[in-house]
């Protein structure tokens, strides 16, 4: 069923009617029609509670590089891991190796607030192993570990290169040192001033050895340096003469976490994990322009797990049409876990355009994407009418069509 309002005032109502279809409600919206042209055309809203906008609901995991941002996660958790891989660059000159003793070597760890799985966890501890390989910057998990776990990078059956346990109770920003082999960091420093032989140091792996949660950790403060390793030098011509040289790092993060059990709809960062939503347009007519449209979609938070911040503040709606660039909106959640895509128009016409087929994908985005990895549960289309992804669709029909 459909009204239909003719006359001078039809355009006037036809933003009025937008507004109203696209607004959402609690009640099963239907099918509303205005002249979108006084005479000729009509306006119609329709909802995939009415229709069938969605053919299936499921999780993808897309492996993102994360190298040398501004933070990074370390730790694991029951289910999760966060490793990290460090290189040390712009090695200094401390002269030959013969005048001089390492009295200390220290990798410089600057913890943060955020932490996932047990947030009150204020452990740090790790153990660090020597890299054998060269690794490029596009690295991710898939390319560094085996599904069994198995690697060429590194041997867990060497001498590490670190073993280290505290309990952090310094405030943000405020640097942990974690002692560091000084035997084979000499070594590192000694090739380090020669350009043919500083390119067979690899760096190192560090491999947490607690369970009990992931924290953040600061790596630069704009383009400044934070983590770094600091090495104290005493040269063998006095007992008392020392100096401190900080050497900077490279940085890559890896994380992995648990698969979604079967028929979840997961979005998580650092992974990173996206809702993937099927559409079809299939059932809007043929001759019909798409003038508007809306997704929600709304997070069981009964089912998700959060960091020390809370949930995600905003979440990205992506489609990738079959050429041109990426198409990104994004979201701001309210207080009940609702996101809500607006104007939603011309990325629906696209849609059609591209066959009336796609899918849509929902990702955190931001400091969430790489620095976080809050894993929410949306509510998938099996769930209740009015927390299932709803997606509602303005369009018109023009009069010549209808004639």
């Amino acid at each position: 069923m459909h009204t239909v309002l003719r006359g001078r005032h039809a355009l006037s109502w036809l933003m009025a009617v937008c507004c109203i279809a696209l607004a959402g409600c609690n009640d099963l919206p239907t099918i509303v029609g205005t002249d979108a042209v006084p005479g000729t055309d009509t306006l119609y809203a329709s909802s995939s509670l009415q229709r069938p906008f969605f053919t299936s609901d499921s999780t993808v995991a897309r492996r993102t590089p994360f190298v040398n941002g501004a933070f990074f996660l370390f730790g694991n958790t029951a289910t999760d891991q966060a490793r990290v891989f460090v290189e040390f660059i712009n090695y200094p000159d401390l002269g030959d190796g013969s005048n001089y003793d390492l009295v200390s070597a220290d990798l410089m760890m600057i913890p943060q607030e955020y932490r996932f799985g047990d947030t009150t966890d204020k452990t740090l501890s790790l153990v660090a192993y020597e890299l054998k390989k060269s690794w490029s910057a596009d690295v991710t998990w898939d390319s560094i570990w085996g599904e069994t776990g198995s690697t060429e990078y590194y041997q867990q059956t060497d001498r590490p290169m670190a073993q280290f346990s505290t309990t952090v109770t310094t405030g943000i920003d405020t640097a942990v040192y974690v002692p560091l082999d000084t035997a084979r960091i000499k070594q590192w420093l000694v090739k380090g001033r020669d350009s043919a032989l500083v390119k067979e140091i690899y760096g190192m792996v560090l491999l947490s050895q607690s369970t009990s949660s992931i924290r953040q950790y600061r790596n630069l403060d704009g383009v400044r340096q934070r983590m770094q390793m600091r090495v104290v030098r005493q040269l063998r011509d006095t007992t008392s003469k020392r100096d401190t040289t900080f050497v900077e790092c490279f940085v890559a993060n890896f994380i992995s976490t648990a698969a979604p059990g079967a028929g979840d709809v997961v979005v998580q960062g650092g992974h990173v994990r996206q809702a993937r939503l099927t559409c079809s347009l299939d059932s809007i007519p043929a001759n019909a322009i798409i003038l508007g449209g809306t997704l929600r979609v709304t997070v069981n938070m009964d089912r998700s797990r959060v960091g020390s911040f809370g949930r995600d503040e905003i979440l990205n709606l992506n489609y990738v049409p079959t050429s041109g660039p990426v198409i990104n909106l994004a979201s701001r959640g309210d207080a009940n876990g609702e996101f809500v895509f607006e104007n939603l128009g011309p990325f629906l016409q696209l849609l059609r355009k591209n066959g009336g087929r796609g899918d849509l994908f929902i990702q955190p985005t931001g400091v969430y994407e790489s620095w976080r990895m809050n894993r929410l549960h949306l509510y998938t289309l099996a769930d209740d009418p009015f927390k299932r992804p709803r997606l509602t669709v303005a369009y018109t029909i023009p009069g010549v069509f209808t004639k």
